[in-house]
């Protein structure tokens, strides 16, 4: 007899919540049961079936009050600044996707779990005591623990990276780097421009210019990899695009080794240990050439450059997609463990 899938709720139905929904259309072990979100059911439903990045969603998805109709499922849409227990244990919810990029303290987040939730996972880095672990696929998923309730799936900027760190440790002394990333455009940024409650920059009008910014991947990868601890600074640059971004690492290592020698390992790292977490890429692509691609990570291999024991790196990454690919596996894990 097969068991009944994994009912979650999704707090904040925006890219990421979207994305998902999409993801665990195909799922038969995870579904959305609820969401909440301030948006009516009407615009939700029609902001999931048409995508400016994703493209149309064939597949039929009506409203019927504040209910989305989907694949012969009612799914009840709630508008409360904070989800309870009329959200979660009257929709009998195990897990909280909360990825409406708000109401992340660490009160806000075991109000959660009193209302009912099993596991609570956030779509944004949490410094740790917040988040009860970090948990990124195909990085440090090994460490999760039945006993970690509230979990911070990382950024998607770490998960780009990071994995790269992962593999070249295994082989190489890390003695110290630099990442940047130019990234797409965000909803935290400014169509035209105003003002910002932290960055004047990100004020700027976000389709005009480039912004330089900070990086809140930092903190994920920090924690997921706790070894390079301080050894990895860096920033972001956004520029205007509407997804695709990629990952420039400056390293310097404990050996010397050659462009080619560095690609072939990393070809086999993407074949082996990291298969569907890195693409390994011989074409001269840019970043529209990877809106769509599930991993976490597309390894530029004609940008790679080695200086002595001083190598530049290059990955893609489609910031909503890749990321929200982890997410969905992400969930999985935390459904199985008990």
């Amino acid at each position: 007899m097969e068991s009944a899938p994994t009912r979650i709720l999704v707090n904040g139905f925006g890219r990421i919540g979207r994305a998902l929904f999409r993801l665990l259309s195909t799922s038969a072990s995870l579904e959305i049961a609820a969401i909440n979100d301030p948006l009516p059911a009407a615009q939700l439903a029609y902001l999931l079936k048409y995508d400016s990045v994703m493209n149309r969603f064939f597949s039929e998805v009506r409203t019927e009050g504040e209910h989305l109709l989907w694949n012969g499922r009612r799914i009840p849409v709630h508008h409360v600044e904070h989800a309870g227990k009329e959200e979660i244990r009257g929709n009998e919810i195990e897990l909280v996707v909360n990825s409406s990029g708000r109401h992340n303290s660490r009160a806000h987040l075991e109000a959660l779990l009193a209302s009912g939730a099993r596991r609570v996972i956030v779509s944004k880095p949490l410094e740790l005591g917040v988040c009860d672990r970090t948990a990124m696929m195909g990085v440090n998923n090994s460490d999760l623990r039945p006993a970690d309730k509230i979990i911070s799936a990382g950024s998607c900027t770490a998960h780009c990276y990071a994995p790269l760190l992962k593999a070249l440790a295994t082989r190489f002394t890390i003695k110290r780097g630099y990442m940047m990333t130019v990234h797409a455009y965000t909803a935290g940024q400014s169509l035209v421009d105003g003002g910002h409650e932290s960055d004047p920059r990100r004020g700027r009008a976000a389709a005009h210019n480039i912004v330089p910014t900070t990086t809140e991947s930092l903190v994920a990868f920090e924690q997921a990899m706790p070894e390079l601890r301080g050894k990895i600074v860096g920033m972001a640059q956004r520029v205007p695009v509407i997804d695709g971004s990629n990952v420039e690492l400056i390293l310097e290592l404990d050996k010397e080794p050659s462009a080619q020698e560095l690609n072939a390992f990393m070809r086999e790292q993407a074949e082996r240990r990291f298969a569907h977490i890195i693409e390994y890429c011989e074409d001269p692509i840019v970043s529209g050439d990877i809106v769509g691609n599930p991993h976490s990570s597309v390894f530029d291999s004609l940008l790679t450059h080695a200086q002595g024991n001083l190598v530049r790196l290059i990955a893609w990454y489609d910031n909503e997609w890749g990321y929200a690919n982890r997410l969905a596996e992400l969930l999985e894990l935390c459904a199985l463990q008990r």
